[in-house]
């Protein structure tokens, strides 16, 4: 089994230090953020529980920032740091254009597998947002909480709302989170001054090195608005650079309000793009109670809104690692193998593959009578199904000192080829059987060849699961 290495962390606005103002009392006041909100800023860590329990530290995927906004552990962030945790992810290879294998793990979408460059999955799965809040100076200063997925942005706003629901060891939380003010990001002028507050990534390694890392608060301006990279919406432009880690982190005006996300930056110049706070009003909508307390501490709807959708944030249905990996083998080219049927008729034209429940140990040593012959199987999952696969040539001999069985799967129209199966015989045995067991749920097919490649017969069968 492939364990994942890989660290993925998202890109996010951080602002460098390029200049710095004299903070009057209603101006924008660094030192005051920080001693009022350093609780506030949380880093999300994106897990996923399976890969963790199989190698310590594999199941971190990847992380970005977030801040509180109310007392009981909402949170506000980017959709794109915890889309893995709704939509799922997929780690897989890939051909490139120049037809390079590459490896890549991202959000999971039908586009994906349904690229021919697909070449094979080998995870797929959901994260769950841990929340690591700091308080205080030190770097173990911090406690880990765990969060869930509340809203998540649909449309063109790249918006999202965690909740806190437990500790990391599932105990409930009672404590009171520290909020951040929220202001009106249809209030900033071009020119005024922001801060950004958040955990861009310094040191690229593995969980231990993404925890270490501390936050970070930069300087910058307002430099005006975009409508290009979001007609429909508009981003705030800042004098940023892009940091990875910093997504879903606050940006601050000057009245010591939070007004925006960090988000992203512009392709040519590499401008800070910042989705304003208004946004967020309607990313709450789908929790009528949340966005009614929110109205309430200052959230505002946007003036420029044109498709701002949200939706809960039910996990979204992904297909398995198996699933995927039979549609891509669906789209290679079956080989048929060369087998000599001029024999058939004259070797196996009475010959038979069928399946039953019992072995002939357990019929007084004689093969399974028509009654108890089958054509479909019921299992539990976690056991599987056991069967009895028989070649039965009825009268005639074998006349081989092999059997070899394929056993295929169908997916959607067509059957795949799963394993291929190989039993010693002896040339003077009219029939061979061998126990089988399966796993999975769905209908097959077995295909008898002699070891000259001589065809013998087919049995088919399917398979459903028992309700636990």
């Amino acid at each position: 089994m492939k364990i994942l290495k890989r660290t993925f962390v998202f890109p996010l606005l951080f602002i460098s230090l390029v200049c710095l103002w004299s903070c009057g009392p209603s101006g924008l006041n660094t030192k005051k953020i920080v001693s009022k909100y350093s609780e506030s800023i949380v880093k999300i860590l994106l897990l996923d529980s399976v890969q963790e329990n199989i190698k310590k530290g594999s199941g971190y995927l990847g992380r970005g920032s977030g801040f509180f906004v109310t007392e009981d552990g909402y949170i506000f962030t980017n959709r794109h740091v915890v889309d893995m945790c709704v939509k799922g992810y997929i780690d897989y290879d890939y051909k490139d254009n120049s037809g390079k294998t590459r490896s890549n793990l991202t959000t999971y979408s039908k586009d994906i597998v349904n690229d021919k460059n697909l070449v094979k999955a080998y995870h797929t799965g959901y994260t769950t947002p841990i929340i690591q809040v700091y308080h205080g100076t030190n770097e173990d200063d911090y406690k880990l909480y765990v969060a869930e997925v509340v809203a998540i942005g649909m449309g063109a706003f790249d918006g999202a709302i965690l909740k806190v629901v437990s500790d990391v060891d599932g105990n409930p939380v009672d404590e009171k989170f520290t909020a951040i003010p929220i202001g009106n990001s249809d209030d900033l002028q071009q020119g005024e001054p922001l801060c950004v507050y958040g955990f861009p990534q310094q040191f690229q390694g593995d969980k231990e090195l993404m925890m270490l890392d501390m936050s970070t608060l930069s300087i910058g301006i307002m430099s005006g608005f975009d409508y290009v990279f979001n007609k429909d919406y508009g981003y705030i432009k800042t004098d940023a650079e892009i940091h990875g880690g910093n997504s879903g982190g606050p940006v601050f005006d000057e009245n010591n309000e939070v007004i925006g996300i960090a988000t992203a930056k512009g392709v040519e110049t590499n401008i800070g793009l910042v989705g304003g706070i208004n946004g967020m009003y309607f990313i709450a909508a789908s929790t009528i109670e949340l966005q009614e307390r929110l109205k309430k501490k200052g959230l505002k709807p946007p003036k420029r809104s044109f498709s701002i959708n949200t939706t809960s944030g039910e996990k979204l249905p992904i297909k398995t690692v198996s699933q995927i990996n039979a549609i891509v083998n669906s789209r290679k080219k079956p080989v048929t193998p060369k087998y000599n049927y001029s024999s058939y008729t004259q070797n196996y034209k009475n010959a038979k593959v069928y399946f039953s429940t019992i072995s002939p140990k357990d019929n007084n040593n004689t093969l399974p009578p028509a009654s108890k012959r089958y054509s479909s199987f019921k299992f539990y999952k976690a056991k599987g199904g056991k069967i009895w696969v028989y070649v039965d040539n009825s009268t005639q001999k074998l006349n081989t000192s092999q059997v070899k069985v394929y056993v295929y799967k169908k997916v959607y129209t067509s059957y795949i080829r799963q394993k291929t199966l190989s039993y010693n015989t002896t040339g003077s045995w009219k029939n061979m059987y061998f126990p089988f067991t399966f796993y999975e749920a769905g209908s097959y097919k077995m295909m008898a060849y002699s070891k000259e490649g001589k065809y013998i017969g087919t049995g088919y069968f399917s398979t459903s699961l028992i309700p636990d």
